[in-house]
């Protein structure tokens, strides 16, 4: 899991879609996003467009991993800061929520589902979306040349 927030972090893209099996079972339906099974390419390139942020830290607490067999469960509390710089000011959007990680033994750990379920937005959530919607033109701008 640590290798998870460290990828999206470090925008280390091979690193992060090496996690993943083949297909997963993605939920982010609580912050308004995808709520499907996905390509673990497409979600990994969806995920790209955190490079339209100046910063972004995704801490993990609390971490419980249960296992039975070759499937584990693995819940985390994350709290997840992103900064993007929008003119002279910077927007904040950072959200404290649950990430619930479905995982399955193929010659080492995969993920195979991630569920997010937020709890809060310690900025409010117009910060948050504000934040978002900014880093996503800021991605799109850079990468329709």
């Amino acid at each position: 899991m640590t290798r998870y927030t460290t990828a999206l972090d470090a925008r280390d893209w091979h690193a992060y879609r090496a996690l993943f099996t083949d297909e997963i079972a993605i939920d982010y339906g609580s912050i308004g996003s995808l709520v499907a099974t996905v390509a673990a390419d497409d979600w990994t390139n969806r995920c790209r467009a955190l490079e339209g942020f100046d910063a972004t830290a995704h801490q993990l607490h609390n971490i419980i991993a249960t296992i039975e067999g070759d499937r584990a469960t693995v819940t985390s509390i994350v709290d997840a800061v992103h900064v993007v710089g929008v003119e002279d000011r910077a927007l904040l959007g950072d959200l404290i929520g649950r990430y619930t990680h479905q995982l399955v033994r193929q010659g080492g750990w995969k993920i195979a589902g991630v569920t997010l379920t937020v709890v809060a937005y310690p900025a409010g959530k117009e910060a948050f979306e504000a934040a978002f919607a900014a880093a996503r033109a800021i991605f799109a701008e850079g990468n329709s040349a």
